[in-house]
């Protein structure tokens, strides 16, 4: 609750915006209750011990006022306005636009930069000190700093200017490459999600990634879940196209036979002197399992911080992300016309094309 500006007293109540959490985190794709318990321990805001608190803490963010945590279907949606506020110290908050989507809006108020550029500073200082060390060694210390790391990644990513996904992509793709403005948060943005990867472990300890697809939710709704049965997205549909662009994330030229992995437990190993080019619906953790039989790597649908995509990057696997449903449905199709499909892939421009024999 916030008083209205016009200093009647009246209270009104503000719109919650329940994000979910991405798919491409190292998290099951639905929780037991057990696990649900134990989810919202982490994520309690109310014990100053929990690891969202302790997270908070150590990058001198203001107490998180509401609760954190709703769920759908055993799906976690996480509070995003108070996420947003925390981690910008009061200095951008979520509000709802006319479309029913969300957008971000800045306060001008002195004070609040104030607290923001303390904190950035304090943020600064322990993304310099916490990539440099050994990873501690008891988990909820683990969980600890991957919580404090993932909350300082949406606090640099404060600092970087209007740009579009493939702006990004490029970017932490090639850091050196890019403006010199936006070099050294890409660098710090590369460095904390290399960190950030070894620490996952840590979460599979706890969540086992189990295999299956999450049910169809929406990927975000207001103050409360939606009071009718979502229906699931229609499949999407193949295409006439042999060409594709998506986002950059490790350059390399490969040509290669496809293989399209929809359900992991069906993969066969290939000969190692014939690696293939894998294709994937998503960028899921558990991908990086098949990455030693890969020459390169294709993900239909998933961001360039992905933890698939990190693996990819640490490893060097040509790799290109959020080429579309389409471009898997269309794949499927033909491979299920053709003994061996063949692919051309560069992963310097984002671009994959049918090899025409």
């Amino acid at each position: 609750w916030r008083r209205q500006p016009s200093g009647t007293g009246e209270k009104i109540a503000l719109d919650i915006l329940w994000l979910r959490f991405s798919e491409e985190a190292s998290l099951p794709p639905v929780f037991t209750e057990e696990e649900q318990r134990r989810f919202e321990q982490i994520y309690d805001p109310s014990d100053p011990a929990s690891v969202w608190s302790s997270a908070c803490v150590k990058l001198g963010l203001p107490k998180t006022r509401g609760h954190l945590l709703s769920w759908y279907k055993g799906v976690p949606y996480i509070n995003w306005g108070e996420a947003v506020e925390a981690v910008s110290c009061g200095w951008l908050y979520v509000t709802r636009t006319k479309e029913g989507g969300y957008t971000y809006t800045p306060r001008t108020n002195i004070f609040t930069l104030f607290r923001l550029f303390a904190s950035q500073w304090k943020i600064e200082r322990y993304i310099d000190t916490t990539c440099r060390k050994p990873l501690p060694e008891d988990i909820a210390d683990q969980l600890v700093e991957s919580t404090a790391l993932g909350l300082a990644l949406q606090a640099v990513t404060q600092r970087l200017p209007a740009h579009t996904p493939q702006d990004f992509a490029g970017w932490m793709a090639a850091p050196d490459k890019a403006p010199f403005s936006v070099r050294k948060t890409m660098l710090q943005i590369r460095e904390i999600q290399s960190r950030r990867t070894k620490l996952s472990p840590a979460w599979q300890r706890l969540f086992p990634n189990r295999s299956g697809r999450a049910p169809e939710t929406p990927a975000f709704f207001w103050n409360e879940p939606p009071a009718e049965e979502v229906k699931p997205a229609p499949a999407a549909a193949p295409t006439d196209a042999t060409e594709w662009k998506g986002l950059v994330v490790v350059a390399g030229q490969v040509t290669g036979r496809a293989v399209l992995v929809a359900h992991q437990d069906e993969f066969k190993k290939p000969d190692m002197g014939d690696l293939p080019i894998l294709v994937f619906p998503r960028a899921r953790p558990d991908t990086v399992e098949l990455f030693p039989h890969a020459a390169g790597l294709l993900f239909a649908e998933g961001g360039t911080l992905a933890h698939a995509c990190n693996v990819a990057r640490e490893q060097g696997i040509p790799c290109v992300t959020g080429l579309g449903p389409e471009f898997f449905a269309t794949l499927q199709e033909r491979a299920g016309k053709q003994e061996n499909l063949w692919l051309v892939m560069d992963g310097a421009a984002g671009s994959v094309k049918i090899m025409q024999k």
